[in-house]
C-alpha cells in the first residue's frame, strides 16, 4: 500500500493518529519498513505529540522489523530522549515520558544491546525525578493526591499527563521509571538468549 506511495505514508504519520492503532498498522501493513526512511525528521518536529508518536512508531516498528536500519533509527529515538530530557521544561517532562517509557520495554525487547542506554536514560530520568522533588522538599513516597493514586494499580495503565498536576507529576514519573525497570528486567530474565 504504502511502498507504492512512499510520500502518503509520509503524509499520514506526520499529521499522526491514535497510537492505539500503531500495533494492527504495524503488523498488518507489510510495507511500513519504509517509515523507517522518514522517523528522523518526525524527530526532529517541534511539536512533543509529533515526538511521541515518532518514539512509539519506532518501538512497533522495531519489534516487526528487527533490521540494522531499525536499531539505528532507535538509537536515534533514545538520543532524542536524552536531549529532551535536558531541554524540555518541567512541566512537560511528564507529559513526553509517560507515554513514551512503554516505548523503550519494546525496543529493549527487539534490540537486547539497547539496554545499556536505555537503563541509562531511566536512571537519568530517576535522578532527575528525586532531585526535583528534595529541591522542594517533598518526601518521595508521600501520598498522591486521590487523582493519581490508582493511576499504577493495574499493570499498563499509564495516567493521562493532563490528569497530573505539578506537584505529583515528579512522583507519578518515578513511579513509572521503576515499573519500566522491573519491565524490562522480568523481559531480560525471562528471556535467555539476551545476547
Amino acid at each position: 500500500m504504502f511502498i507504492a506511495d512512499p510520500n502518503l505514508a509520509k503524509l499520514i504519520h506526520f499529521q499522526g493518529y491514535a497510537t492505539e492503532l500503531l500495533p494492527i498498522t504495524v503488523a498488518g501493513i507489510p510495507s511500513m519498513h519504509i517509515c523507517l526512511d522518514f522517523i528522523p525528521e518526525l524527530l526532529s518536529q517541534p511539536q512533543t505529540d509529533k515526538q511521541i508518536f515518532a518514539v512509539e512508531l519506532v518501538s512497533h516498528l522495531c519489534l516487526q522489523f528487527a533490521l540494522p536500519k531499525s536499531l539505528s533509527v532507535a538509537r536515534l529515538a533514545i538520543n532524542v530522549m536524552s536531549t529532551l530530557l535536558t531541554v524540555l521544561p518541567s512541566e512537560s517532562l511528564c507529559q513526553f515520558f509517560l507515554p513514551t517509557l512503554p516505548s523503550l520495554v519494546r525496543i529493549c525487547q527487539a534490540f537486547p544491546p539497547m539496554y545499556e542506554d536505555v537503563t541509562s536514560l531511566l536512571t537519568q530520568i530517576g535522578r532527575m525525578c528525586v532531585s526535583r522533588l528534595a529541591a522542594v522538599n517533598t518526601p518521595m513516597y508521600r501520598e498522591l493526591d486521590n487523582s493519581s493514586l490508582g493511576l499504577f494499580i493495574s499493570k499498563g495503565a499509564q495516567p493521562r499527563p493532563e490528569e497530573l498536576n505539578l506537584r505529583n507529576s515528579d512522583r507519578v514519573l518515578h513511579k513509572a521509571v521503576e515499573n519500566t525497570f522491573r519491565d524490562i528486567v522480568k523481559f531480560a530474565v525471562i528471556n535467555k538468549k539476551v545476547f
